[in-house]
């Protein structure tokens, strides 16, 4: 497979990247710490300050409140391992190398997390690492507490520095109580960075400790797409199908196993539906008792307002609109996700932020808040300016590329190139080639009506086209080709 960044390539700029971690002695002394919390599989919608119509998420919300919540935060390709890697170097998935959950992460790429720990920071990683089930202790690490792949909810197993232990009880629970620990043990004068990644809440969905009943008098109605097989959509996403991840009554017939009597099997179908969106939303709710410890912490501690706290999702997810369940396709559920920041020092309250952000934007920005230069290659940009009173030194995105790749795609060959402005979303079904889609979000923002279809849309199209071969040449995107010669129909 094609690595767009060669390993001398990465040698170079590993060796450039010293220079750029000079700090002054008066930036070191007022550096502020930085605790990052990634939720997993978490669509923008699960949070009360997002419009959730019955979930209470007072401390994840408070961030917002007294911070900033980015409506428009768009992950460049929606996947774990490289929604996470882009977190993690700013840099796209094209880029960095990381384009599936199967490729093995690559030690020579500088991070967030590595600059912060050559500037003289205490580090940790507390959680999910997820790196094609890479068990490694990663370099630039003080603290490393992670998991191999998805891990487990109960009683998960965890590389310790390097010593495999079984632990006992809830996952969420525990990642959280080793994050108190290594908070609580940052040495005075030294800043620290705490990244942790929550199992929460991918599948299986197991409840947290408490949250076992909750929602059940909750009626939840599935999304007004859901039953539609809408002929715009690629064959991919049409036979991905809305019983994905079910088994309604007359397919456990098929497999010889006793069906409900009462219940049909439209109606067994959705009721395996409702309860799996509790669950998930059950599995949250570890994670939003989690950020109210941590926050009560940081007070006692007295440094909850020298510490950069940022709180986002590693990608969204469908709760069954198009039929789907999961992500990977480039449709709203799946691109757009939560994310919050709090830093009273430079963050002024109550914000709402509606510029295009991205994820590879946060190793960036938390590089500016912190006083480390970042390295050239990264391509995201900071926010810092945007949320600190400083908005028009801040150069606003007026569209945002989204790229996936699915079984047996390369960075040259992708499966799915998308691009979005505040109005319009061009998707390219490349690989295979299939229906060119096209969507105003401003009169269809579920995205139920392909207006690629329409014969009168073609210069719209192209001029989308043209904009988004602009994003990809700027971004050194080696699918140029793939884009230019038309593939898609």
């Amino acid at each position: 497979m094609a690595r767009p960044i060669s390993r001398r390539r990465l040698l170079t700029l590993g060796a450039a990247f010293g220079p750029f971690l000079r700090t002054s002695r008066a930036a070191a002394a007022a550096r502020p710490n930085f605790l990052f919390l990634l939720t997993d599989d978490q669509s923008y919608g699960t949070l009360s300050s997002t419009g959730h119509p019955f979930m209470k998420t007072p401390n994840i919300d408070r961030l917002g409140r007294e911070g900033v919540l980015f409506t428009n935060c768009f992950v460049t390709m929606s996947l774990c391992a490289p929604s996470r890697a882009c977190n993690l170097t700013g840099l796209y998935p094209h880029a960095n190398g990381i384009y599936s959950n199967q490729i093995r992460w690559n030690q020579q790429l500088p991070t967030v997390v590595t600059a912060l720990h050559e500037a003289g920071y205490r580090t940790a990683h507390i959680g999910k690492f997820h790196m094609d089930g890479d068990d490694r202790l990663q370099p630039g690490y003080d603290y490393w507490a992670a998991q191999v792949g998805q891990g487990q909810y109960e009683n998960p197993r965890k590389n310790i520095n390097g010593q495999w232990v079984d632990l006992k009880g809830y996952d969420t629970a525990i990642v959280t109580e080793q994050a108190l620990e290594f908070i609580r043990s940052a040495k005075r004068g030294q800043p620290f960075c705490c990244w942790i990644g929550y199992k929460a809440c991918h599948g299986p969905f197991t409840p947290a400790p408490g949250y076992e009943n909750a929602f059940a008098d909750v009626e939840l109605k599935p999304p007004a797409s859901y039953f539609i097989d809408d002929p715009g959509k690629p064959q991919r996403v049409r036979g991905k199908g809305r019983t994905a991840g079910m088994r309604p009554a007359k397919r456990a017939a098929r497999k010889g196993r006793k069906a409900e009597p009462a219940q049909s099997a439209e109606s067994l179908s959705l009721a395996q539906w409702a309860e799996r969106e509790r669950n998930q939303l059950r599995c949250l709710m570890g994670v939003e008792v989690s950020v109210g410890r941590l926050l009560a912490a940081l007070e006692e501690l007295k440094i909850a307002d020298d510490t950069i706290i940022v709180f986002a999702g590693d990608n969204g997810f469908f709760h069954g609109e198009h039929g789907l369940h999961g992500k990977m396709e480039a449709y709203e559920e799946s691109l757009r996700v939560p994310m919050l920041a709090r830093y009273p020092r430079l963050v002024k309250p109550g914000q709402r932020a509606d510029a295009f952000v991205s994820n590879v934007d946060l190793a960036p920005t938390i590089l500016d808040f912190c006083g480390v230069k970042p390295p050239r290659p990264m391509q995201g940009r900071s926010w810092r300016a945007l949320v600190s009173g400083q908005p028009g030194s801040y150069r606003r995105r007026e569209a945002f590329l989204y790229e996936m790749f699915g079984g047996g795609a390369t960075p040259e060959k992708p499966t799915v190139k998308a691009l979005r402005t505040e109005q319009y979303k061009l998707i390219l079904n490349l690989n295979p080639p299939d229906v060119t889609e096209l969507y105003d979000l401003k009169t269809d923002p579920q995205e139920m009506k392909n207006l690629a279809r329409e014969k009168g849309n073609r210069d719209l199209i192209a001029q989308l086209k043209r904009r988004m071969l602009e994003e990809m040449r700027a971004l050194e995107d080696p699918a140029v080709p793939v884009v230019e010669g038309g593939a898609g129909s």
